[in-house]
C-alpha cells in the first residue's frame, strides 16, 4: 500500500580508522551502500579509493593449492593475529615449493594400479626419510608373483624381506641388503619376475599436512582482508576523511547512528531520499497482512520508482477476485488454503502464503457457484434454507446463463480498465506531466472514450436507452480521439516547448493516425482479454462434470476416481488459472498505470 520512507546517509571518518568504519557500518543488515563511484564527480573534489588487490591474489593462491591438494582450509580471523605481506609472501612461497614436490612425486606415480598404491601407503608406515638415506645398505620395494615366493628361501641370508600386502596374483614386499652384494640380489630378484617400484623421495602425506599447517595460519587473516577491500568500492576520499554514503529506512536511523557511539572521529549525517541528484533511493514496499505476499509479483514485474504508486495492494484484491471467479470451487478453495498455509508456515513459500489467501476468494465464489468438489447441488439446501431462495445464485450449467456470465466477464474487464486509467491519472498528475494525464490514451482522454463507449454500449444492450447523438459522440468520442492523435504537440504546449513535431506534420500525423487506430483496436481487444474469465468458470464447471460422470461410470471405484479427478483438475487448472490471471495483470491493467525499474532495497553486508 506504500513505499518505505528512506533516509540518506553520510559517514564520515579518518582514512586511518577505514576498516573499522567499513566492518561497522556494513555489520547492521540496514545500509543500503552506493557506490564511491555514483557519489564523487568533478564538482565534489572526491577521489576514489585506490585499488588494491594484493590480498585477493594472495587468497587465489591460497585457495588454488588447497584445491589442488583436495583439502579444505577451515581458518576464521581471530580479530588480532596479523601478518605483514613478507611474512604472507614467505609461508606461501614455501607452501608452493612443497606442492610442486609433492606434484612432482603424484605425477611419477600416475601409471601405479590401486593395489600399488595401496602397497605404497603400507610403507608409509616406515619412515620415508630413513628408508631413502641409509648408508650401508639398499632398501628396494616392488611386487612379486605369487609363484617366486616360495623361491625367496634359497637367498634368505643374503637379504632380509617384509611382505606389506598380497592378492591372488602377487605380493607386495620391501627388501633390504647390503651395499656389497646389492647387484646379485638385484639380479635375483630380476630373475625371479620382481618389479621393482619407486620409493617415495618424500612422504606427501607428511608435506600435505605441513601445507595445511601453513596455510590455515594465514589463510583466515588473509581472507579477512580481501573481503574488506571489496568494500573499499564503496568509500570516497575527501581530503583526509573517507566517506560512505548510502540509504536506510527512516525507522532504523536511530538504532544505526548507536553503534558508532564508541567512535569519536565518525560524523554522520542524514538527509531526506530524493534530495541527492544522480542517486536515486532503493525501494522497500510496506504491505499489509493480506496484500505483502503479492509483492512477488509486483517485484517480477519491476519495482515501483522510490516515492510513486505501489500497486500491491490494488494488485492483491484484483488477482485475487478474477483467480477467485475462475477457480470458484468451495472444497477445492479449502484444500488450496490448507495447502498454501502448510507451504508458507513449513517451507516458507510466498507462493504458498499467495494461494491461502487466493484459496479464501476460490471458496467464497464456490458458494455463489454452489460447487464443492463438483458437486453443484450439494450447497443448495442452504440456499433454500437460510436466504430462502428456491436455487442456487447462479447455474453455470445452464445454457440461458452462459451469455449473462461472459457479459459479467466483459463488464469486470471494463471496470478494471477504467480503474487502471484512473490510477494512471492520478500518477502523472502527483509527477506533474500534465500533458501525459490529461491527452495520453491512458489518460483523461482514453478514460473519457472508452468509459462513454463502455457506458453507451452498456445502456443501449442492457436498458434500450439510446445516448448517442452529435453532442454526446462529438464531446465523448470525438474531442478525446482528437486529444490522443494530437498528444505530442498539446504536451509540448504544455511544457513550453516547440509544438511543431521534431519529424513535421505530414509525418507526423500518418504516424499517429495508425496508432489511434492500434488505440481503438486494443481497448476491443484488451476488454475481450477478459472473456476468459467467463470461459474459464464454464470449464471449470464443464471438467467436473466429466469427473462425475466418469465416477457414477466406475461403480465402486468411483470415490477413488473423484479425488484423482479434483487433484487432475486442480493442478491443471489452478495453473493455468495462476498464470492467465497474472497475464490480465501485466498486459491489461500494470502496462497501462505502471512502468517499474525501480532499485530494489540491498542491504550491504559484511561478516564479522
Amino acid at each position: 500500500m506504500a513505499i518505505e520512507k528512506m533516509r540518506l546517509l553520510r559517514l564520515a571518518g579518518s582514512k586511518e580508522n577505514i576498516e573499522k568504519i567499513l566492518l561497522t557500518a556494513f555489520s547492521s543488515r540496514d545500509l543500503h551502500a552506493e557506490l564511491a563511484s555514483h557519489v564523487v564527480n568533478d564538482g565534489n573534489g572526491g577521489e576514489l579509493l585506490k585499488e588494491d588487490n594484493t590480498f585477493a591474489d594472495y587468497l587465489n593462491r591460497i585457495e588454488s593449492v588447497a584445491h589442488s591438494l583436495h583439502s579444505e582450509i577451515h581458518s576464521e580471523f581471530d580479530g588480532s593475529t596479523t601478518f605483514t605481506n613478507a611474512e604472507i609472501e614467505q609461508n606461501l612461497t614455501n607452501v608452493e615449493e612443497k606442492y610442486e614436490k609433492i606434484n612432482e612425486q603424484l605425477m611419477n606415480q600416475s601409471s601405479l594400479t590401486k593395489e600399488d598404491k595401496e602397497a605404497l601407503t603400507l610403507l608409509r608406515e616406515y619412515d620415508i626419510n630413513d628408508l631413502n638415506s641409509t648408508k650401508y645398505t639398499s632398501v628396494n620395494f616392488g611386487r612379486l608373483p605369487i609363484s617366486s615366493l616360495s623361491k625367496l628361501s634359497v637367498f634368505r641370508k643374503r637379504f632380509v624381506s617384509t611382505i606389506l600386502t598380497k592378492n591372488s596374483h602377487y605380493a607386495w614386499l620391501m627388501y633390504i641388503t647390503l651395499n656389497d652384494v646389492k647387484n646379485e640380489v638385484d639380479s635375483m630378484f630380476d630373475s625371479l619376475f620382481f618389479e621393482p617400484i619407486a620409493i617415495p623421495k618424500i612422504d606427501e602425506q607428511k608435506l600435505v599436512f605441513d601445507c595445511e599447517s601453513q596455510l590455515g595460519q594465514i589463510y583466515g587473516y588473509v581472507k579477512h582482508c580481501a573481503d574488506v577491500r571489496k568494500f573499499h568500492k564503496y568509500i570516497a576520499l575527501f581530503e583526509s576523511e573517507c566517506v560512505i554514503t548510502g540509504f536506510i529506512p527512516n525507522n532504523r536511523v536511530k538504532k544505526f547512528k548507536t553503534m558508532f557511539g564508541e567512535m569519536q572521529d565518525v560524523i554522520i549525517q542524514d538527509f531526506p531520499a530524493g534530495l541527492e541528484e544522480g542517486l536515486e533511493p532503493p525501494t522497500v514496499l510496506r504491505n499489509n497482512w493480506f496484500a505483502k505476499p503479492f509483492e512477488m509479483f509486483v517485484e517480477m514485474y519491476g519495482l515501483p520508482h522510490y516515492g510513486e504508486f505501489d500497486p500491491t495492494f490494488y494488485l492483491a484484491i484484483t488477482y485475487s477476485l478474477l483467480f477467485g471467479i475462475m477457480f470458484g470451487d468451495l472444497g477445492q478453495g479449502f484444500v488450496l488454503v490448507v495447502g498454501g498455509y502448510l507451504l508458507g508456515k513449513y517451507k516458507k513459500m510466498r507462493l504458498g502464503d499467495v494461494a491461502v489467501r487466493l484459496g479464501i476468494f476460490s471458496m467464497a465464489f464456490g458458494i455463489f457457484f454452489g460447487s464443492v468438489f463438483g458437486y453443484e447441488e450439494l450447497l443448495t439446501p442452504l440456499y433454500v434454507s437460510i436466504f430462502h431462495m428456491t436455487s442456487k445464485p447462479i447455474e453455470v450449467l445452464n445454457s440461458a446463463s452462459t451469455m449473462p456470465l461472459l457479459l459479467s466477464a466483459i463488464s469486470l474487464g471494463a471496470f478494471l480498465i477504467l480503474t487502471s486509467i484512473l490510477i494512471n491519472v492520478i500518477n502523472q498528475l502527483r509527477k506533474k506531466n500534465i500533458g501525459e494525464a490529461l491527452f495520453s490514451q491512458n489518460g483523461l482522454a482514453g478514460f473519457i472514450f472508452y468509459g462513454s463507449m463502455v457506458f453507451g454500449a452498456a445502456l443501449q444492450v442492457g436498458f434500450g436507452i439510446k445516448v448517442a447523438n452529435p453532442v454526446t459522440i462529438g464531446l465523448l468520442v470525438i474531442v478525446p480521439l482528437v486529444s490522443i492523435l494530437f498528444n505530442v504537440p498539446l504536451k509540448n504546449l504544455i511544457n513550453k516547448l516547440a509544438v511543431t513535431p521534431h519529424e513535421g506534420w505530414g509525418g507526423y500525423m500518418t504516424e499517429s493516425a495508425f496508432e489511434l487506430f492500434e488505440v481503438m483496436l486494443s481497448f476491443v481487444t484488451n476488454t475481450m482479454s477478459f472473456l476468459r474469465v467467463g470461459g474459464f468458470v464454464l470449464s471449470h464447471a464443464g471438467m467436473m462434470v466429466v469427473v462425475m460422470t466418469l465416477k457414477q461410470m466406475t461403480g465402486n471405484a468411483g470415490f477413488v476416481v473423484l479425488i484423482l479427478g479434483n487433484i487432475l483438475v486442480m493442478a491443471l487448472e489452478g495453473l493455468i488459472v495462476g498464470i492467465q490471471t497474472l497475464r490480465l495483470e501485466y498486459y491489461e491493467m500494470f502496462s497501462r498505470y505502471f512502468e517499474g525499474g525501480g532499485k530494489k532495497y540491498v542491504p550491504t553486508t559484511i561478516e564479522i
